[in-house]
């Protein structure tokens, strides 16, 4: 092989996007790196290489569909070059928005200067870049090393890649310490306390309450009440100025996404209402002229008991917010539209399976030998899947947002009624662009829109890293939080998940009442110090619990079935279920199919057949 293979990553990664407050956040942060990827790689192909992965969409999809990581072919070892280049391309993107930013705050000259100063010591060390590359010589030596202990000849592409893949990993174990010396203060002598964002630096030493008011009335909204940013997550939160003002959902919007589909009804039916709200909107947000429809608003401004709140934080606009709480009562009262009611939404993690395996010496998935033109071909169809994916978000309607869909990684947001139908098709349009041995395993969250999207962001990944220890992979973990309660996790293969489906709709109509979940529990509970699983009499116990809880007139009402044959064909399900495992899953199988159910269901559906 005539030229050097190299390999470049950057981090952290997980810990920039994780560290967010708002879905805006995570979007943009993940954005953000992903345009870090995107315009170093276009470096790259101007110094006269050729990259093998990612491919670069020329057109552009609007998408975070980059990852941190770029595999490239040069004539001459390029690491220092390129890590040069992602440092100047980082400085550039921070610095852009900090000028824009500080623009924008009606302090001195002085002040800003200080902010800048202390912002660029959180920012020009943040990302520590790594590239490594292999030469013909050590392709060489370790062709012969492998041939000796493995007794095969392989690739000189598989071997340069394989011994740069070793090279990097040891170049990033080294764990470098800088500290940090970062001794700004304010307000004459007085210490900052940690970003209340990331909590990992200090908040740059700034009165936060006289920046917010000093800040342009229509970017006041970024930052909220009691908010105090390092330099770091100040970038993020308006990173828009770099990457233009790309709008994305709140939780609120996510979870009330049905709402705003109902905005669009009632705009075009009662014309002067949706003007006068606009126009009260308009006033709130400090906003030159009205936005084109009212669905563009977020759905928190249409919740009353949210707007109290505000008006609480915001006492300079609390003659605008009693006009538009007024508005909002008089369109509720007269029915001319439901109130946004909805908290739950769904945060969804996947990643394909044994991916590493893909690429590795001796793969017992790739079923052919690991050349250029394989792993070329192999990106091109991660690229063709992240497209795939990203198309089945529609900007029609509301319930479902792509944060990022890079190679086999997809992130996305989804409310009660989307996220198991977005779910449903990753495995197939995955094996469908990559390969019929390909798979992918998700972690899902449920959680409340005030619960800290950070701590859902973890316990998404739990839940995937859940899906991962499934034997052979290709499996799901959907994860329930409770308001004050602990999560709890349902976990299975893909083809369980049209059972999972089943069973949240029989709650939702209430064809089983909801207090089958403490049934089962209570015969999971029988058998929890049993080594053996006794699934016969597990069964028979169900049999009987399920002839007690189905409502006969529910079940011939929307299924058209009878009970008896419905039993047995659910048991059959459940049957199979027991066999890959244990009694504990399939009692939370009930237990977050009701939790989703009970979310769906209209507030007049809320009590009846509650208890049956």
């Amino acid at each position: 092989m005539n030229k050097l293979l190299h390999i470049f990553t950057f981090s952290p990664v997980q810990g920039f996007i994780s560290n967010s407050r708002r879905l805006s956040d995570l979007y943009h942060s993940s954005l953000l790196l992903s345009t870090l990827t995107e315009n170093l790689m276009k470096v790259i192909k101007d110094l006269s290489t050729e990259i093998i992965y990612p491919v670069l969409v020329e057109d552009g999809q609007g998408l975070a569909n980059y990852p941190n990581r770029i595999v490239f072919l040069a004539d001459k070892c390029m690491c220092e070059d390129v890590i040069k280049k992602f440092q100047e391309l980082w400085e550039g993107i921070y610095e852009t928005i900090l000028i824009k930013v500080l623009d924008e705050v009606g302090i001195s000259k002085e002040e800003k200067e200080k902010i800048e100063e202390q912002a660029k010591l959180h920012l020009e060390n943040y990302f520590r870049a790594y590239c490594e590359c292999t030469n013909s010589e050590e392709v060489k030596k370790w062709k012969e090393k492998l041939k000796q202990n493995l007794g095969k000849d392989y690739d000189d592409y598989a071997v340069a890649y394989d011994w740069t893949e070793r090279k990097l990993g040891a170049l990033k174990s080294k764990k470098h310490y800088e500290p940090l010396m970062d001794a700004y203060t304010y307000n004459e002598g007085k210490y900052p306390d940690g970003c209340t964002l990331c909590g990992e630096r200090a908040h740059l030493a700034v009165d936060w309450k006289k920046f917010k008011e000093n800040l342009q009335k229509d970017i006041k909204h970024y930052l909220k009440e009691g908010e105090k940013l390092c330099g770091v997550c100040l970038v993020k939160r308006f990173a828009f100025y770099y990457l233009g003002r790309q709008t994305f959902p709140s939780v609120h919007d996510i979870a009330n996404a049905k709402f705003k589909e109902e905005l669009k009804d009632f705009e075009q039916k009662y014309k002067d209402r949706a003007s006068e709200l606009k126009s009260l909107l308009q006033q709130y947000m400090g906003e030159e002229k009205p936005r084109d429809h009212l669905w563009e608003y977020n759905a928190e401004l249409f919740d009353v008991e949210e707007l109290e709140r505000i008006k609480r934080e915001e006492e300079d606009l609390s003659l605008v917010i009693d006009d538009l709480i007024r508005e909002l009562r008089w369109i509720y009262n007269n029915e001319l539209l439901s109130e946004p009611s909805k908290n739950h939404f769904a945060i969804i993690i996947s990643d394909g399976d044994s991916m590493g395996d893909w690429l590795g010496l001796n793969s017992k998935i790739r079923k052919e030998k690991l050349e250029r033109a394989f792993h070329e071909t192999f990106s091109k169809a991660l690229s063709n899947y992240a497209r795939e994916i990203k198309s089945l978000e529609s900007k029609e309607k509301f319930g479902l947002r792509i944060v990022y869909a890079g190679g086999d990684d997809v992130l996305a947001v989804a409310d009660l009624r989307e996220f198991l139908d977005f779910a449903e098709k990753l495995n197939p349009t995955f094996k469908n662009k990559v390969g019929k041995n390909a798979s992918v395993s998700a972690g899902i969250v449920i959680g409340h829109q005030k619960d800290n999207l950070a701590y859902l962001l973890n316990e998404a990944r739990k839940a995937e890293k859940k899906a991962k220890s499934v034997k052979g992979k290709s499996a799901f973990c959907i994860t329930v939080i409770p308001r004050g309660g602990g999560p709890v996790s349902f976990w299975a293969k893909w083809e369980f998940l049209s059972l999972f489906k089943d069973t949240i709709e029989y709650f939702e109509k209430e064809i089983i009442g909801d207090r089958t979940v403490y049934d089962i529990k209570e015969i999971a509970g029988k058998f929890e110090a049993s080594e053996e699983k006794p699934t016969e009499i597990v069964l028979a116990l169900l049999r009987g619990m399920l002839k007690r809880r189905v409502d006969e007139n529910k079940l011939k009402e929307h299924l058209g079935k009878e009970k008896r044959a419905f039993i047995e064909e659910y048991l059959q399900e459940l049957r199979k279920l027991l066999e890959i495992s244990d009694l504990e899953n399939l009692a939370n199988l009930f237990y977050t199919a009701r939790f989703i159910a009970k979310e769906r269901r209209e507030k007049k559906h809320e009590t009846v057949g509650a208890n049956t």
